[in-house]
């Protein structure tokens, strides 16, 4: 049997210190240093010590005064560090301004280190990959010391300083620097040049760039042909962009499914749709797969030139061939059928896409069909969408919801939001507020009323929306006694009552005939800590207008003024119409160039009050037109 030796090829030399000594001088105790062994590589060159490298790395992440804590330990140690060993330990931290300080440290505080072309290229890439806003800067501090040092680059430091500057004299002092170094433009160089002129939106250089690149006998890749193609295509550089498209086909690059992209969107831009259409064939005769992005550009072409029955034969073969539409996709498909008047054909796209017809797709349709004012439609989609899935789609519902109160169905909008909890989605405050807005502007207060009772014993608990949806609704159905009860229940509730609860309290009051607890509820507003606003003002003017007291209304636009709360054009108008009409035509026309003075501009309200006033008509009472403030119709008040 054989066994292995293992012999010390070379002698080594040991140091110590004397730690201890016995009096007789017989006995004693050395401390032995090991020395250091550097190993080599093949080559001849040093190889980091892995040891060292993980003892600095681990004094840099740890320690709270890592850099005097790393001095002491290379001084105790009698330890130095080599190039390749501070660009490990460089790439090792992981934190750029970490790596910076350490990069200063071995040149300010380690005997005879230098860096060299090496570590500056390793320091260059961690600040390329950083996300400090001075990254910039620091760079440029470090050519600057590169060349105040004579260290001369290579042409990976050229390709690493292009690809972080963002172009200018950052750019030009890189092509200086390959000049001064004597260095000679790769591939790789012209293609980071190229990308960077492309990054500062400068297609004009990024084109001599590639005009110079190709009389070198360098050629892009089919990426930067790519960037190249989308900045000339933005910038309508068309003959330029066919060119290289030609160019690249012919000699160094086959074109992928995003370079045909770029190009079919040029062409539909420049409104020639059968040049898209010839691009797209001649991407599939090339067995390059559509993706996503190919079909909704070219969909898009086809439906902005109006062509529907291409948009839809497209739109089927890119389900035949197994890509997934988007929402995007739909959305320029619906926006076709709209605009051409062909919305029934939506339930053909509907019915050919089933496979791929999620919740979210149902969803986003009824949301964007409800908003265009096609309410029977999404309803319809809306049907689908609930017998096709268990669960349902808060938004969908929603927007529904709203499609039904809009049209003035509340019925199907009260079945809907019983019946929502089927879809495992739970009814919440937003809903029923819809829905009471809706049952408040067409007066439906039983309704109204028996929801309200529902949402009080099943929940969800009103918010203070829907306590001032309330009171504005029983307000203007002229229902007094229940307005003042939502306002009780809204006091003894968690919530308070806001400016608004009080405007549409005071509103309904003074519009129904009680000024006088419209005015106190005005002084309990101020009293509460509440400012009221030019509504609040606006309001309470107008009441003691209709019920000929003027000097009130008067006096309560003085305190208006007095408090700092601006009076708009609605408040003139009021004031004006109730100076005029009973007679006060100087007070009137005083008013009127005081509405001038503060720079608002009369409307037609303002204009038929001066005619009146011009033509000396003083009607007491007239025909009320639909209050500017809060929009009811109700008889004068007396």
């Amino acid at each position: 049997m054989n066994r292995l030796v293992l012999r010390r090829g070379y002698a080594t030399r040991y140091s110590g210190r004397v730690v201890t000594e016995l009096d007789n001088g017989r006995s004693l105790a050395v401390e032995v240093q090991v020395p250091s062994i550097q190993i080599i590589d093949p080559k001849g060159y040093c190889l980091p010590r892995r040891e060292l490298v993980c003892k600095v790395v681990n004094i840099l992440s740890k320690s709270s005064d890592p850099f005097n804590e790393l001095s002491d330990y290379l001084e105790t140690l009698n330890l130095t560090l080599t190039i390749a060993e501070a660009s490990e330990i460089l790439k090792s931290v992981h934190s750029a301004s970490l790596a910076l300080q350490f990069f200063r440290f071995c040149r300010s505080s380690i005997p005879n280190f230098r860096h060299d072309c090496f570590t500056y290229n390793r320091i260059l890439m961690i600040l390329s990959k950083s996300s400090s806003p001075d990254r910039l800067e620091s760079v440029r501090r470090i050519v600057d010391e590169m060349e105040r040092s004579r260290v001369r680059g290579n042409i990976s430091t050229v390709n690493i300083l292009i690809g972080i500057v963002s172009g200018g004299e950052d750019l030009d002092r890189c092509i200086r620097l390959v000049k001064q170094w004597e260095l000679r433009m790769n591939r790789y160089t012209y293609k980071c040049l190229l990308q960077a002129h492309l990054r500062s939106r400068d297609s004009n250089k990024a084109l001599e760039v590639y005009q110079d690149m190709s009389r070198k006998g360098y050629y892009p890749d089919v990426f930067a042909y790519n960037m190249l193609l989308d900045a000339l295509a933005k910038d309508e550089k068309v003959d330029q962009a066919n060119e290289i498209f030609k160019e690249m086909k012919r000699k160094h690059s086959d074109p992928d499914e995003y370079t045909y992209t770029i190009l079919i969107r040029m062409s539909g831009k420049l409104g020639k749709p059968y040049d898209s259409i010839a691009l797209f064939q001649e991407m599939v005769s090339k067995n390059l797969a559509p993706n996503l992005i190919a079909y909704n550009t070219i969909i898009q072409v086809l439906a902005v030139s109006k062509m529907v029955d291409k948009t839809i034969y497209l739109f089927s073969k890119m389900l035949e061939n197994d890509c997934r539409p988007n929402e995007f996709t739909y959305s320029i498909i619906l926006n076709l059928l709209v605009s051409e008047g062909q919305l029934g054909r939506l339930d053909e796209v509907v019915e050919m896409s089933k496979k791929y017809m999620n919740k979210g797709i149902y969803a986003y349709l009824v949301r964007t069909l409800s908003k265009l004012g096609h309410a029977s439609e999404a309803h319809r989609l809306f049907c689908y969408m609930w017998s096709f899935h268990d669960k349902g789609d808060r938004d969908a519902y929603l927007s529904m919801l709203e499609s039904l109160c809009n049209e003035g169905k509340m019925i199907e909008a009260i079945d809907l939001l019983s019946r929502i909890s089927e879809k495992g989605i739970t009814s919440d405050t937003i809903m029923y507020n819809t829905v009471f807005t809706a049952l408040g502007k067409l007066k439906q207060i039983s309704h109204l009323q028996d929801l309200y009772a529902k949402m009080k014993k099943d929940g969800p608990l009103p918010d203070i929306f829907t306590y001032n949806i309330l009171i504005s609704s029983f307000g203007r159905a002229g229902r007094v006694d229940e307005a003042v009860n939502i306002f009780d229940e809204l006091e003894n509730s968690d919530c308070k009552p806001d400016i608004v609860s009080y405007n549409s309290l005071i509103n309904c009051l003074g519009k129904n005939g009680d000024v006088d607890e419209a005015h106190m509820r005005f002084i309990e507003m101020e009293e509460k800590g509440l400012n009221p606003d030019v509504v609040t003002y606006s309001t309470l003017i107008e009441c003691f207008g209709k019920s000929d007291k003027v000097e009130m209304a008067c006096r309560l636009f003085d305190e208006m003024l007095s408090v700092g709360c601006c009076p708009n054009i609605v408040t003139y108008n009021i004031l004006l119409d109730c100076l005029e009409r009973c007679g006060r035509t100087a007070e009137a026309v005083d008013l009127y160039a005081k509405l001038k003075e503060q720079g608002l501009t009369p409307d037609s309200i303002t204009y038929s009050i001066l005619e009146r006033l011009q033509s000396g008509s003083h009607r007491k009472f007239r025909n009320r037109r639909q209050n500017p403030v809060t929009g009811w119709v109700v008889s004068p008040l007396r």
